[in-house]
């Protein structure tokens, strides 16, 4: 189960990463056009739950500034980016690729990371880039930004893929560090293992909370997607869609393997223990902690999406021992 696990999530980051990279020339077929008084280009929209649209937009005095619109579409943030060069953004958008990370409501609601890889040679040689981590707040308006410039192998660069970041734990960030090399070139762009390779959980201004060696043969570090909820800073319960709950650690380093320590602590399977039929989805609603119970309430929907029921049921959440009938 496990090993079927993993390569499922592998084989996903690996198909979500080429449809990001294969269509990033394709970035206002959402609509989004450049204001003509203000913009040379816009990125695509990335949405987030509530409906906020995020992009990035290259200015006629050469800056790089990042928009949010409301779900009506008035926007309610916007920042320069203080570190970007004027030389660092590419003419074109079609050399800039934008990934988001979505504001969790059950860990904060107002917070998204804007991830932005503003590419200056070709999308084949990808030797010379700029990638940039933009914490922003649509609330307080708070913002904070780190600049990662890559013009040779050993320049150190974070891991660009689809969900290869994560809103953790008292609303942090988890990101996988190394050189481009060893992150980009390693292994397809799924290279991690490498000597040096680090998981950093940055606060929001950036300051480091903890790091962790990644180099066990085998690791587990959370992504963004889906529905799970920090314990603390290295374990979570994680709600999949196809009725799998689990309290899950973060592995990455042969310490952790020496210490026996296994990325799934607990799991329960919904489906095979309730009776929910194999094509039914699982969403997760209500989720709470009270002493030693995890108390959640999930809504079930059929092959065709049809909303079906809600169940709330409780697990012990040391052992994932259900404390209700499923």
């Amino acid at each position: 189960m496990n090993k079927s696990i993993k390569l499922f999530s592998i084989c996903a980051t690996v198909i979500f990463f080429f449809t990001i990279l294969f269509s990033c020339n394709k970035d206002k077929s959402d609509g989004n056009v450049p204001d003509p008084k203000k913009d040379k280009w816009v990125t695509d929209i990335k949405k987030d739950s509530l409906g906020n649209q995020y992009y990035v937009a290259n200015t006629y005095d050469s800056k790089l500034e990042i928009r949010v619109k409301n779900a009506e579409g008035k926007i309610i943030f916007s920042e320069i980016c203080p570190t970007i060069d004027s030389a660092e953004i590419p003419v074109s958008v079609s050399t800039v690729i934008t990934s988001l990370v979505s504001p969790s409501r059950f860990i904060s609601i107002h917070d998204a990371t804007l991830s932005i890889m503003l590419v200056n040679d070709s999308m084949d040689e990808m030797k010379n880039y700029v990638q940039l981590l933009a914490n922003l707040n649509i609330e307080n308006k708070k913002f904070y930004t780190k600049k990662y410039k890559v013009q040779k192998p050993q320049d150190w660069t974070y891991k660009f893929v689809y969900n290869a970041l994560a809103q953790w734990n008292q609303n942090t960030l988890l990101v996988c560090e190394g050189t481009d090399h060893d992150l980009n070139k390693g292994g397809g762009f799924m290279g991690l293992g490498q000597r040096g390779t680090q998981l950093v959980c940055y606060n929001r201004d950036f300051s480091v909370r903890f790091t962790k060696d990644i180099d066990a043969t085998e690791s587990y570090i959370p992504t963004t997607g889906g529905d799970y909820i920090p314990l603390n800073d290295y374990e979570c319960i994680a709600f999949r869609t196809d009725g799998l709950i689990s309290r899950v650690q973060i592995v990455t380093s042969v310490e952790d393997q020496w210490a026996g320590k296994k990325y799934i602590i607990w799991q329960v399977d919904l489906k095979r223990n309730s009776g929910i039929p194999a094509d039914y989805s699982v969403k997760l609603k209500v989720y709470n902690i009270q002493d030693t119970r995890v108390i959640t309430t999930y809504d079930i929907y059929d092959g065709a999406g049809k909303f079906k029921e809600s169940r709330t049921r409780e697990w012990d959440l040391a052992t994932g021992y259900p404390r209700t009938k499923l």
